[in-house]
């Protein structure tokens, strides 16, 4: 038996190699009855030597069975939130109700990054250089739609939902980017800073779009103008929204990924998986909640209504932070801020709902509240609040996909069957 640094050492990899090998299953780990040492059988490490993994490219008569290079879905043995083990991930960690980028506190990231500088630390894993970050920005300035990006869109017509307007751009983009071969860190920047323009219905595409990034952008494409401190407001918010570990978004573009799919396909799966109802439904309730209170609704009676069918306040409660969600604190100040400049009557609402459903349901406010009223305070038109989310996470399902590009396995989950036992089909 051998020790993980020994272990690693005679297969001459690192440590996360190795930890990554067992994770995928081609090798086995075994606990120490006494103490909590992991360890390695010698003959089963000597075996893994002989063995080529298949995306490094060499022979296929050397390559494993396939159960050891797809991914198979494993039961979670850590935390009290029950699910499966798909993936490992360097981004995000979510651990004792505390979120953090790269191991970085969501505290300190939101006070001290900008958009830019967190796409960057997402999708490379360490702070970038200065330099690094104002080349992003100004490349994402940059970016126009591209015609047929902008014909795609004129075709949707009149009313449609912004996220729709986002699904229907991503392939119009595509369709051009795939003719010009270029790295998906371009790809990247382009998605990046096209968003933004496609989002605003009605905004003429020759409009110039105003610069410093994306939050600029989408300001200024929304109202015509970019203030400085409401640009610097939405810049934290859409930090917020940038990465919260393997929501169902998230897979989904980790799925198409592990395809081998571009970036353009990965995030327009997560777009997708964000139009249901269950998973990215909530900011738009919550808005509805919000025009039902400016109707006349009492407070009391809408909650009711909730109760009544069995459905938890829109914007409450979160599996993952019993305790609280850390990012609606975090953007219940920055509600805060904008409300010494503008719209303090929102503010006051929410507070009101917040104290209402805690004493009545013991249930804390999670992101998608303090998103929604953050976007509306800052005077984005109705249904922004989803697409301002999805607009920041496309940080996150983008590092996500180029991770899963990095040391790719087809993610292949298993289901469990409940159906009829094998029968003949002349019963």
């Amino acid at each position: 038996m051998l020790t993980a640094p020994e272990a690693a050492a005679h297969l001459g990899v690192k440590l996360g190699t190795l930890y990554a090998y067992v994770s995928r299953g081609w090798l086995k780990s075994y606990k120490r009855k006494v103490g909590r040492e992991t360890l390695y059988r010698l003959d089963e490490i000597e075996a893994l030597r002989g063995l080529t993994m298949p995306e490094r490219g060499r022979r296929a008569r050397s390559l494993p069975d396939a159960s050891t290079w797809v991914t198979i879905a494993q039961p979670s043995e850590e935390g009290p939130t029950p699910g499966v083990i798909v993936a490992e991930s360097a981004i995000s960690s979510i651990a004792g109700g505390q979120l953090a980028y790269r191991g970085y506190p969501i505290e300190e990231v939101i006070e001290h990054a900008g958009f830019e500088e967190v796409c960057l630390l997402l999708w490379e894993g360490e702070r970038p250089a200065p330099a690094a970050i104002a080349h992003l920005r100004e490349t994402i300035d940059r970016v126009q739609l591209p015609s047929a990006v902008t014909t795609a869109l004129r075709a949707l017509g009149g009313g449609a939902p912004p996220l729709l307007r986002l699904a229907l751009m991503l392939p119009a983009l595509a369709a051009g980017a795939r003719a010009n071969p270029s790295t998906p860190r371009d790809h990247a920047t382009l998605i990046l800073g096209a968003m933004p323009l496609a989002l605003i219905e009605g905004s003429s595409p020759s409009r110039p779009a105003c610069s410093g990034g994306v939050a600029a952008r989408l300001l200024g494409r929304a109202l015509g103008e970019a203030g400085e401190e409401d640009r610097f407001a939405l810049d934290r918010i859409l930090v917020a929204c940038a990465e919260h570990e393997l929501n169902a978004s998230t897979l989904a573009a980790r799925v198409v990924a592990s395809t081998g799919a571009d970036l353009y396909a990965s995030v327009l799966a997560a777009l997708c998986s964000l139009s249901g109802p269950i998973h990215g439904g909530a900011c738009n309730r919550i808005e509805e909640a919000f025009a039902e209170l400016d109707r006349g609704v009492k407070l009391g009676q809408l909650l009711d209504q909730f109760a009544a069918r069995h459905l938890l306040p829109p914007g409450f409660g979160h599996a993952i932070y019993p305790d609280g969600d850390p990012r609606a604190q975090l953007l219940k100040k920055i509600a805060s801020e904008i409300a010494r400049r503008q719209n303090k009557r929102l503010l006051e609402a929410a507070l009101t709902i917040e104290e209402t459903v805690w004493k009545r349901a013991r249930l804390r406010p999670n992101l998608d509240f303090y998103l929604t009223t953050c976007v509306r305070m800052l005077g984005l038109p109705r249904g922004l609040p989803a697409a301002v989310f999805a607009l920041g996470r496309t940080a996150g399902w983008i590092a996500h996909s180029l991770e899963q590009y990095s040391d790719n396995r087809l993610i292949r989950p298993r289901i469990r069957y409940r159906g009829p036992s094998i029968r003949a089909w002349g019963e």
